[in-house]
């Protein structure tokens, strides 16, 4: 199967509307940093200096000084270049620093916000420069003074495989400067506290962040966890491939089995919120799917590796140390309408391949219910924009500036002939899931933020079909 074929399935499922990129160069697109910064090179935007240097001939990037944007909206010889929705800057004058966007697909513009200083971005944010205006990214730093000890305020990848660009102060223990100390099958990213080499993937179902890294439990020897009456076909399988799917399905039961967790902590926080009973039903209700997922997860990796395998145990320190509208409302976006709304697209993907009954009934369960729960992320995003207006809506426009920052990374590589063989057998790769996460993000998510914060509705489904609004 192609990527253009898999593009046009996500188009199906998402909007018209794709986002606008930041264009940091390069550097941040899935970098980190350590001591020292090799071949400094300042990021100089038509001319004018963004206060940021890539390293290592663009491996990384850290922050020197914080610098003001140069902001280039409203631009009077700008025109959207289709029918649909804005057709100059002057259209997007209600939006902070806003300024139109076209569609690179040609399907029309709309209008997208951005900064000039750390100030217009909210605490826990710094402001990128890049195209007409900045981009607001999570930073934990400042610039390189705010880190003290010759450290430097540096980049990495957030979500190895998936994009993400943030910053934090370097460590002394950090692992790794850059992705090409990490090989092919990694990239450079952190643990919250150090830098280190993390493998390309992207997380299925909502993950579980906390302190903006995602968080699983090892795996161990259990029985309790697999669903015993579920048994994929093994016949044809080679060893190496048996493993293979075994450590894929494996990492899916750690990934569903932290879901639990996430929608634990997210029911605790609607009623924190004083939200409807609606969504803490809802959440409950996910909790339980989320339960059945991880155990089909961890009865198919048992079948391939031959022995009992299960979650062991789910660290919880600092999971419940920030309740803020703030934090609710940029983990929900993260965890639900990026991690759930990606996630039943990857199962869809994977179920249009496979033809093993056991793997045909898991995918069908898990496209359905993931989809069930990023409509609930979506409808708690617009509740969320109702009850607490602009300073909701504040989040929302950082949240769409890292999408979009996010994008920035380079082309998506094409997956290989052995990704497609191992999608037939539901194995969603590291490849093939950036893609769709990509487009997920170009074609469905950013566009569907942007409609609700023009008070738009809630999409009501992410598959099949165009994006559904309430």
């Amino acid at each position: 199967m192609t990527q253009a074929t898999r593009r046009a399935r996500v188009e199906r499922w998402g909007s018209t509307i794709v986002a606008g990129l930041v264009t940091l160069p390069v550097a941040g697109c899935g970098e980190a940093s350590s001591i020292p910064c090799d071949n400094p090179q300042p990021v100089v935007i038509d001319g004018v200096d963004t206060g940021f240097e890539t390293c290592d001939d663009g491996g990384w990037t850290h922050r020197p000084a914080a610098v003001e944007c140069a902001i280039t909206a409203p631009r009077p010889d700008f025109q959207c270049s289709a029918a649909l929705g804005c057709q100059t800057d002057d259209d997007c004058a209600d939006t902070p620093f806003g300024h139109c966007v076209n569609d690179d697909f040609g399907d029309g513009c709309f209008c997208a916000s951005g900064c000039a200083t750390d100030a217009d971005c909210s605490a826990g944010f710094i402001c990128i420069c890049g195209g007409v205006t900045g981009s607001c990214v999570r930073s934990s730093c400042t610039d390189d003074a705010s880190c003290g000890d010759a450290l430097l305020c540096a980049s990495y990848v957030t979500d190895p495989g998936c994009g993400g660009l943030a910053f934090q102060c370097q460590s002394p223990d950090d692992e790794c400067a850059s992705d090409a100390d990490c090989g092919e099958s990694a990239q450079c990213s952190s643990d919250g506290t150090k830098k280190l080499c993390r493998p390309i993937d992207c997380a299925i179902g909502r993950p579980f962040v906390v302190d903006g890294e995602e968080r699983l439990a090892d795996a161990e020897t259990r029985e309790d966890w697999a669903a015993t009456d579920l048994q994929p076909r093994l016949e044809g399988l080679d060893r190496d491939t048996r493993a293979k799917l075994a450590a894929y399905w494996t990492d899916i039961g750690r990934m569903e089995h932290a879901s639990i967790a996430a929608f634990a902590r997210f029911a605790l926080q609607l009623l924190s919120l004083g939200a409807p009973p609606e969504l803490v039903s809802r959440t409950q209700s996910a909790m339980v799917d989320e339960t059945r997922h991880a155990r089909f997860a961890f009865a198919l990796a048992s079948a391939y590796a031959g022995e009992a395998l299960g979650p062991g145990a789910l660290a919880m320190d600092r999971a419940l140390s920030d309740a803020s509208l703030e934090s609710v409302l940029a983990t929900v976006i993260t965890e639900g309408c990026v991690g759930e709304t990606v996630a039943a697209m990857e199962a869809k993907e994977a179920l249009e391949r496979v033809e093993d009954p056991a793997l045909r009934f898991v995918l069908r369960e898990i496209t359905r219910d993931e989809s069930e729960h990023a409509v609930l992320a979506w409808r708690s995003v617009a509740w969320l924009l109702e009850a607490h207006g602009p300073r909701a809506a504040a989040v929302v426009r950082e949240s769409l500036g890292a999408l979009r920052a996010s994008l920035a990374c380079g082309p998506v590589p094409a997956a290989s002939a052995e990704d497609e063989r191992l999608l037939a057998r539901g194995y969603v790769g590291a490849s093939v899931r950036a893609e769709l996460r990509r487009h997920a993000i170009d074609r469905v998510i950013a566009p569907a933020l942007e409609a609700m914060l023009d008070g738009d509705p809630a999409p009501t489904s992410v598959d099949g079909g165009r994006r559904t609004l309430v």
